[in-house]
């Protein structure tokens, strides 16, 4: 369990960490038998974080449903991640009739007997979840109250459900904004001031590790990286045109691992994806760990979450092809980050 935010009860409500609390209130859940989640930013790697534990609540008991309301203003919410929702037999809508910005971040886990209903600054991103300062209240009712059911009713009414048309119509214009985004070399604003806390511990980047610069106008955004050749032939072993090697891939801090070929194309270029590179996090470092077993773990160390380790790493990156290009490098020796 994450310890990062503070946790306290009071008569009727609790300051939670927001993961951390849906994660042990749902295997608890008993009655309730509808689940319905209004999100302003939805990511893949948000929905990672709680979907199994909201799967396994959904198929404990006959009728029970997971509804989602997600928003797709400044173009957060990734379409891949409202599709993943759709085909695990999740209810999804996409707001699309509304004024200013759609913005909440609200769970109400729904019951005859009892209501809980978690509001708070999270979105559902990994960073919401994980990484960032939050506040979140988990409110305990056995009434609704009646506010509470126009807003979600009014909420409702300006929503359409998930279909091919609309996925491919956001998928199209996000695309879009990405490139812009990436053509403008920025994705975020990071205060030059901004460092990590005097008390984040160290973590050891070893020896044989791949450091790897991931800018904003790389591969146009998304989450697809382009590997230089050099560091594709001393990390990868890929060398010649035609070359491939399947790596099993796993993030940091997790055990969930896939299997992806890494090729060496005609145009010498070798590209990777990672689902969990979201754009708003470039730029940032991408560390390649090899752990035995022919497992590769990685993390993404973003300037706007970890600007003092951020800046830190690239410091060590002292390879480019060219001026101008990427840097990345292969540590000689252990150091902390």
């Amino acid at each position: 369990m994450h310890t990062f935010l503070p946790t306290c009860n009071f008569n009727s409500w609790a300051v939670t960490s927001l993961r951390d609390s849906l994660l042990t209130e749902l295997p608890a859940d008993k009655s309730s038998l509808e689940l319905t989640l209004f999100f302003y930013a939805i990511t893949g790697s948000g929905w990672v974080q709680i979907k199994n534990p909201v799967l396994k609540w959904m198929k404990a008991k006959k009728r029970r449903s997971v509804k989602v309301y997600a928003g797709t203003d400044h173009g957060i919410t990734d379409p891949a991640a409202l599709d993943a929702m759709q085909k695990a037999g999740l209810d999804v809508h996409l707001m699309d009739a509304y004024r200013g910005v759609f913005h909440p971040k609200v769970l109400w886990l729904k019951g005859t007997r009892s209501n809980l209903v978690w509001v708070g600054s999270n979105n559902l991103t990994k960073d919401g979840l994980l990484n960032n300062i939050e506040f979140a209240v988990l409110i305990k009712s056995e009434d609704v109250p009646v506010e509470l059911t126009r807003w979600a009713e009014a909420v409702i009414s300006g929503s359409t459900s998930f279909n091919a048309a609309l996925l491919e119509s956001y998928k199209k214009e996000r695309k879009k904004f990405e490139q812009k985004q990436a053509s403008a070399r920025s994705t975020t604003f990071t205060w030059s001031k901004r460092r990590e806390p005097k008390f984040a511990p160290a973590i050891p980047i070893s020896k044989g590790d791949l450091i790897l610069e991931i800018m904003p106008e790389e591969t146009r955004g998304g989450n697809q990286i382009q590997i230089p050749k050099q560091a594709a032939s001393e990390f990868f072993g890929l060398q010649n045109v035609g070359d491939h090697t399947t790596i099993r891939l796993r993030p940091r801090a997790t055990t969930e691992t896939r299997a992806l070929v890494i090729t060496v194309f005609d145009n010498f270029t070798i590209r990777l994806s990672l689902n969990e590179l979201e754009y708003g996090d470039r730029p940032c470092v991408v560390v390649f760990h090899k752990v035995g077993g022919g497992i590769i773990e990685f993390e993404i160390i973003s300037q706007s979450i970890f600007p003092s380790r951020y800046r830190s790493l690239l410091a060590l990156c002292k390879r480019q092809t060219r001026v101008g290009s990427r840097r990345w490098e292969i540590i000689k020796d252990q150091v902390q980050s």
